[in-house]
C-alpha cells in the first residue's frame, strides 16, 4: 500500500494522468465531467454492535470528476471522489477522507482481433463492510484500504469464437486485522453455438495469502451456457468443481435479467469462495440477490435490491446468515440537478470461524436512510477541437 504520507495523491494522480493523457493525444475526444453532491445519513448503529446502539446524524459533502478520451481503437477514463463527513453527536468522528475512491479503464484495440483492457481502483473507508461486497457482511469503523489492478487481453479466433486472458492482483488492508493479498489468473473460451446461445470453457487459478497465515490456493473449471430469450432478456450459467485445501467443491452462478424501457429486474444466484477483509483464510458463500428498477415517469426512477448471504468456513462449522434490503430513489430535477435518497438494512446473525468479524456477537441490526442533492457537469473537446457543455449522462 502507498505509504502514509502518499495516500492522499493516489486518487487526483490517476485522474491527472488520464486528463494529461487527453491533453497530448491530438485526436481522441476528451470529455470532462464535475460532481458535487451534499447528503444527509442517519444512522441507528455507528459502530455495528448488538448492544449499546448508538445514533448519528452525518453531513456528508462529496465532490468528484472524471475524465476520458476515445478514439476508434483506444479509450482511457478515470473517475475519483472524496466524502467530507461531519457528526452530529460523535465530533469525534469528523474526517475530511471518510471514503476515497479512485479508478481508470484502459482499452486498446491493436488490430481487428486483438483488445487490451486494464483495469485499476483504490478505495480508503471507514466503513470496512463497504468493501465485503460478495459476502455482504458488515463490520465497526475502521479504516480499511483496498488496491486492485487487472490487466487482461482478449483474441477473435474467428467467427463466434474468442478466448481471454486475465490476471488480477488485489491488496487489502484493515487497521487492527489482517492485511490479505489476492492473486488470480483466468483463461477463457467461448464459442457461439447460435445467435442465441453461447458455450464457455474457463480455468481460474486463485492464490490468497496472509500476514502471519498460510497461503491458500484454489483451482476452478467451469463450464459456462449464455441464452438471450429476446432483445432484453437474458440468462447466463457458470458451474464446475473447484479444488482448493485438499478437497473438491462445487462453484455455480446463475443470473437471470429481464427488462422494458420502464421495467429492469434480475436475480442472481452464487457460490464462491472468497475472503472477508481484516480475516486470515478464506469463506465460502452461498448468495440470492435479487432487484427490480421501475421507471414510472423518464425523470424518477426507483429501485429495490434484497439480499440474503450464508458464509461459512471451507471446512464446515458455524455459519453467518446476512439479510439485506436496499431502497433507492431518484429523481432528475434538471438536465444538472438530482434528488437521491436510499433506505437500507441489514442484520446479521451467527458467528463465522468462531468469532463474529465485530467480536463475539450473535446478532447485529443496523439501519441507515440517505437523502442528497447531487449537480453535475460535463464538458466535451472533440477532434476538430470544438467544445460542448451539459448535464450529466
Amino acid at each position: 500500500m502507498a505509504r502514509p504520507g502518499r495516500r492522499s495523491a493516489v486518487g487526483p494522480g490517476i485522474l491527472a494522468g488520464v486528463v494529461l493523457a487527453g491533453t497530448a493525444a491530438a485526436q481522441p475526444d476528451l470529455d470532462l465531467k464535475g460532481s458535487l453532491s451534499i447528503s444527509g445519513v442517519q444512522d441507528d448503529n455507528l459502530f455495528y454492535t448488538s448492544e449499546s446502539r448508538e445514533r448519528d446524524v452525518i453531513t456528508r459533502l462529496t465532490p468528484g470528476a472524471e475524465a476520458g478520451l476515445r478514439s476508434d481503437r483506444f479509450s482511457l477514463a478515470g473517475r475519483y471522489s472524496l466524502d467530507v463527513e461531519r457528526f452530529a453527536q460523535h465530533p469525534e468522528l469528523d474526517s475530511d477522507r471518510a471514503r476515497e475512491f479512485a479508478a481508470f479503464d484502459l482499452q486498446s484495440r491493436p488490430g481487428h482481433r486483438a483488445t487490451l483492457s486494464l483495469h485499476g481502483d483504490y478505495v480508503s473507508t471507514l466503513s470496512p463492510g463497504e468493501l465485503n461486497l460478495t459476502t455482504g457482511l458488515a463490520a465497526g469503523r475502521a479504516r480499511a484500504r483496498r488496491l486492485s489492478v487487472s490487466p487482461s487481453l482478449g483474441w477473435r479466433l474467428g467467427p463466434g469464437t474468442d478466448w481471454s486472458l486475465g490476471y488480477t492482483q488485489t491488496r487489502d488492508d484493515l487497521a487492527g486485522g489482517v492485511a490479505g493479498d489476492t492473486r488470480a489468473a483466468a483463461l477463457g473460451l467461448n464459442h457461439r453455438l447460435s445467435p442465441r446461445d453461447t458455450a464457455s470453457v474457463g480455468y481460474n487459478y486463485s492464490r490468497y495469502d496472509f500476514e502471519g497465515g498460510a497461503p491458500v490456493a484454489a483451482h476452478t473449471l467451469t463450464l459456462g451456457w449464455d441464452r438471450r430469450f429476446g432483445p432484453q432478456s437474458s440468462l447466463a450459467l457458470r458451474a464446475g468443481p473447484r479444488y482448493s485445501a485438499g478437497r473438491f467443491d462445487p462453484e455455480a452462478s446463475l443470473g437471470l435479467q429481464h427488462g422494458t424501457e420502464r421495467l429492469q429486474t434480475s436475480l442472481t444466484f452464487a457460490r464462491t469462495l472468497t475472503t472477508v477483509i481484516g480475516l486470515a483464510g478464506t469463506v465460502v458463500t452461498d448468495s440470492v440477490l435479487p432487484a427490480v428498477s421501475f421507471r414510472p415517469v423518464p425523470s424518477l426512477r426507483l429501485s429495490a435490491a434484497p439480499g440474503y448471504y450464508m458464509i461459512r468456513d471451507p471446512l464446515g462449522g458455524p455459519e453467518t446468515r446476512v439479510y439485506r434490503v436496499g431502497l433507492e430513489a431518484s429523481w432528475r430535477l434538471s438536465d444538472w440537478l438530482s434528488l437521491e435518497s436510499a433506505y437500507r438494512r441489514n442484520l446479521q446473525r451467527g458467528v463465522l470461524g468462531g468469532v463474529s468479524t465485530v467480536g463475539a456477537l450473535q446478532e447485529i441490526a443496523r439501519n441507515t436512510f440517505f437523502l442528497g442533492l447531487v449537480a453535475g457537469r460535463t464538458e466535451t473537446r472533440t477532434k476538430a477541437g470544438g467544445r460542448s457543455a451539459g448535464g450529466p449522462r
